[in-house]
């Protein structure tokens, strides 16, 4: 006896509908159940189903054998339902065509709105006009075949047209543009930013936080397509986990990955400079070294008054030596050496000279690592939210390589922006001198900067987003 086929629930536009794990797959190769669609096996919770791993090859667009691929299909499902009354019997003619008219117009009624469209036919059917099963699933009325809501038909064919037209300087002025479209949340972000900048170490810290949550959100929803999503994060289901912990660890993250080898070389130099001076250190290791000559035996002949001549002469030397005078003597001896043999001075700074060298190669390399790689870091943290993906510079660097010339484009275009914001800040520090305040500074030019600071890197972020979003099929990133 066989085993019975697990039962699956999906839920779409069209309505919900119980079916085996088989159905389900050959309907997302139909396309008729998309990766944000939910589903449940049997009783269990709801979940996308682009998340479920036993769906995950279909939706790769792997095929798998199925046992009746005519009466598997979603059509067949439909109109097996006792609801489904079958096509219009009316004598209204079908299309002549197979393509999707032209016109963008109710099929029956030109003056009207189109609210479906026929996913075989391309009819365009007004809600009137359309017929539904069981109250729900809206259906054709001249081929009786499925239909989709017209706005999301355009919508996602607009996406499409838009993700393949590649990525340039149209993307540049768009990204622009997108703070200025929502007006009423660049003026209440920049306002909490720049009054958070004014508030003390404290208040810098939560108004990083911030703008890095906008910065990581417009990432993610520009990378999937959500142009039209406002920047500023949802605070009426404020998070703590999601809104304040996760932003401060990836901007932690972005810290390290990029300007981590700067920090820690600097400390390094500053440690070693404040470790201790190489010329006390000498001096006392050459005090030491005169002081351990001095034996007892020495002494023993520098107190016998019967002592041997030569022994009394090599002792009183020794004894000299470990004299703080002589050693003075003995430097400035070597200082006059050196400065008569020019050769001999540079011989000694030979060394020192080739570590400074190696220093600020490394200190060069350093920076540049950080320049390159802070967009990437951005970008990572963006669209993974993972702390350890952020950290890792593989992922960017594999990002890098999966996006091409794209991410050097958008690299130019971010270097762009920042130097614009620079060129910004110097302008208004200048005008706004007049206004400094004894002991508060240029309150005015501070807030006016901060204003333009968050804009900008709005900006960036979405030069960053869109550049995703271009890549999103070589970068394996499901847009809505």
């Amino acid at each position: 006896m066989s085993a019975q086929p697990e039962v699956w629930r999906v839920s779409t536009v069209e309505g919900v509908f119980e079916t085996d794990l088989d159905t389900l797959r050959q309907w997302i190769l139909e396309g008729c159940v998309l990766p944000t669609d939910k589903v449940s096996k049997g009783n269990l919770n709801w979940i996308d189903a682009g998340r479920v791993p036993k769906l995950k090859a279909a939706f790769n667009g792997e095929t798998t054998p199925v046992p009746e691929p005519v009466t598997n299909s979603f059509e067949a499902f439909v109109e097996s339902s006792s609801a489904y009354p079958g096509p219009s019997t009316t004598s209204v003619e079908p299309p002549r065509v197979s393509t999707a008219p032209a016109t963008t117009a109710c099929h029956n009624h030109p003056e009207a709105e189109p609210e479906y469209v026929c996913r075989m036919c391309g009819g365009l059917f007004c809600k009137q006009c359309t017929r539904f099963v069981s109250g729900k699933v809206p259906v054709c009325p001249l081929c009786g075949d499925l239909c989709r809501e017209y706005r999301a038909v355009t919508e996602k064919t607009a996406r499409a047209e838009f993700q393949g037209s590649g990525f340039g300087m149209e993307d540049f002025v768009r990204a622009i543009r997108y703070p200025l479209q929502h007006k009423v949340a660049l003026l209440s972000g920049a306002l909490i930013y720049a009054f958070l900048l004014l508030a003390g170490f404290r208040g810098s810290v939560v108004a990083w936080v911030v703008l890095f949550g906008c910065i990581s959100h417009v990432i993610s929803q520009v990378a999937w397509g959500r142009l039209n999503r406002s920047f500023m994060p949802d605070f009426s289901a404020f998070s703590l986990w999601d809104d304040l912990v996760v932003p401060v660890f990836l901007g932690i993250g972005i810290m390290i990955v990029s300007w981590g080898p700067v920090i820690a070389l600097v400390v390094a130099l500053m440690f070693g400079v404040l470790s201790g001076g190489g010329v006390e250190a000498s001096s006392v290791a050459g005090g030491d070294q005169f002081a351990e000559s001095l034996t007892q035996e020495d002494l023993a002949v520098l107190t016998d008054p019967e002592a041997d001549p030569k022994k009394l002469e090599e002792a009183n030397k020794k004894l000299q030596a470990t004299r703080p005078g002589a050693q003075i003597a003995h430097e400035a001896e070597h200082s006059k050496e050196e400065a008569s043999d020019p050769a001999g001075v540079f011989r000694d700074l030979l060394p020192y000279l080739g570590a400074g060298i190696s220093i600020a190669l490394l200190f060069l390399l350093f920076i540049g690592w950080g320049l390159f790689y802070y967009p990437m870091a951005l970008t990572v943290a963006g669209y993974t939210q993972s702390f350890g993906s952020v950290l890792n510079p593989l992922v960017g660097l594999d990002t890098i390589r999966r996006m091409g010339t794209t991410y050097f484009k958008a690299f130019g275009m971010v270097a762009m922006v920042h130097v614009v914001a620079f060129v910004v800040g110097v302008i208004v520090s200048v005008i706004t001198s007049p206004l400094t305040l004894p002991f508060m500074g240029n309150l005015a030019g501070n807030f006016i900067n901060a204003t333009f600071t968050f804009y900008f890197n709005l900006v960036v972020a979405c030069i960053l987003g869109l550049s995703l979003f271009k890549c999103a099929d070589r970068l394996g990133i499901n847009v809505d």
